[in-house]
């Protein structure tokens, strides 16, 4: 009889912690920040001021599709990070990033006796700006020339090809250029507030 009440017992306790769970999971996420808006001074910047375009990068280099993997890697970045608002019109945007990929290399590091390329160093540049959509006035980056350098192998230890390795290149470039475009983006606002 014991063992009956000890399990009913053990059922409701965890039944309980469930609930009590979810119960928090939910609180936390209707409660949330859209977004999460940046602030200055403890005041969010208003959404009219976040509202971003990105405009697809152009290609000045000979790889082929990088220029569309950092477009839509720089996406996801800036809607992971949740401070930008995308917009797909340029017109309802308050500002707005062009840039092109203006370098591309790609060198054998580590050759065999029959000179085949075992290592390989890819190198990329892309150039960005940002705009303020209303007047056209460029807004400074610290740096608006983002490099990206991969090492890759098609033999040896961890193997890919030229193309996973253009990916995860691409992947880390977006993430440089969310920080740039973010931080200059801020710093604009803040200096205007202050003015």
């Amino acid at each position: 009889m014991d063992f009956f009440w000890m399990r009913k017992l053990a059922f409701l306790k965890g039944v309980l912690v469930f609930f009590a769970t979810i119960t928090l999971l939910h609180c936390s996420y209707f409660t949330r920040e859209p977004g999460r808006p940046p602030k200055i001074e403890g005041v969010p910047i208003p959404d009219s001021q976040r509202t971003i375009y990105i405009q697809n990068l152009r290609n000045a280099s000979y790889a082929p599709a990088l220029h569309t993997r950092i477009t839509q890697y720089l996406m996801a970045e800036i809607d992971r990070r949740g401070r930008f608002i995308q917009t797909r019109d340029k017109f309802k945007a308050a500002y707005r990033v062009y840039g092109e990929v203006i370098h591309y290399q790609l060198v054998g590091d580590l050759m065999d006796t029959g000179d085949q390329h075992l290592t390989s160093e890819m190198f990329s540049v892309c150039r960005m700006e940002l705009q303020r959509a209303d007047t056209g006035e460029k807004i400074n980056l610290e740096r608006d020339e983002v490099p990206g350098r991969v090492f890759f192998s098609r033999q040896l230890g961890y193997r890919e090809s030229e193309a996973q390795a253009q990916d995860r290149m691409a992947r880390v470039m977006a993430v440089k250029m969310a920080e740039e475009l973010e931080r200059a983006w801020y710093f604009s606002i803040a200096k205007n507030i202050e003015e």
